[in-house]
């Protein structure tokens, strides 16, 4: 089955900067997933939140989620046929934690050049309205690229508490709930951000980072995984699938990985 975009879906990517819903898992897969997470949590205690990025380069089941051809083929269709996953992410908002995403631009800290770079972010609980889904500006990733704060807030999710210096009024954005199972993509210059989750369940996204293989890296050396076509330009260190679930060379490779991104995006 070809899980490629319709030339409709990519148009109002195109115009947009995002797309959603796009159908990926189905409930029962995206439970398995969950699943598969929290008990990855649990082995891990209060270590989870460090350990859970950049999950597939520790065990096969986030590798063949990443890898997924109803997660590529909708981002080949925006990128191109030589793609690569340059990170995994979790964005979790515990019940009522009172958590929020304030609005930013990934283009502003990721150092990712040039921009053809797509976010891939998959609802592994119910993202409703309630749960504080994201939010997005329409046609944003066509503007400029704003100066951000950083805030270091307790309360936001992002690593530094970043928030775009611009006014925006909410009436302007458009919100992108989805179900458990579906997914949004997002351009790396499209503003977006999320609100509090008002319900008693966790809200869990799944975020995956992916680029065009000519994509450079301009803050240091760094890794990714080639998860379509060829990689001719050599930008990134390519790390393969985990051949032992969270054996020695594994956890060393995702140590190394996470420690490159840590120090990427908490630089200027």
């Amino acid at each position: 089955m070809d899980h490629s975009l319709t030339p409709q879906q990519k148009a109002q990517y195109e115009r947009d900067g995002f797309l959603a819903p796009v159908p990926v898992f189905s409930p029962t897969e995206a439970a398995a997933l969950r699943g598969a997470l929290e008990r990855f949590e649990q082995a891990q205690g209060g270590n989870a939140s460090a350990m859970r990025t950049d999950l597939h380069l520790l065990e096969r089941w986030a590798f063949d989620a990443i890898t997924d051809d109803r997660v590529v083929a909708p981002v080949v269709s925006l990128l191109g046929p030589d793609v690569l996953l340059w990170s995994m992410n979790w964005f979790i908002k515990e019940a009522r934690d009172g958590k929020v995403v304030t609005l930013h631009q990934d283009a502003n800290y990721w150092g990712l050049e040039p921009h053809d770079v797509t976010t891939a972010w998959i609802a592994l609980s119910d993202a409703g309205e309630a749960t504080g889904p994201m939010r997005f500006l329409p046609g944003s990733h066509k503007g400029p690229l704003y100066d951000h704060e950083n805030t270091f807030a307790q309360e936001n999710l992002l690593s530094r508490g970043q928030v775009a210096r611009v006014e925006i009024d909410d009436a302007a954005t458009q919100l992108a709930p989805l179900s458990a199972g579906e997914m949004s993509l997002h351009h790396v210059r499209t503003l977006h951000g999320s609100d509090r989750n008002e319900t008693d369940d966790r809200r869990i996204g799944m975020v995956l980072r992916f680029c065009a293989t000519h994509v450079r890296q301009t803050k240091g050396e760094d890794t990714a995984v080639l998860v379509s076509g060829e990689d001719s330009h050599g930008h990134f260190t390519l790390l393969p699938a985990p051949a032992v679930d969270n054996g020695e060379t594994e956890i060393a490779q995702h140590a190394d990985a996470i420690g490159r991104m840590h120090k990427i995006i908490m630089s200027d």
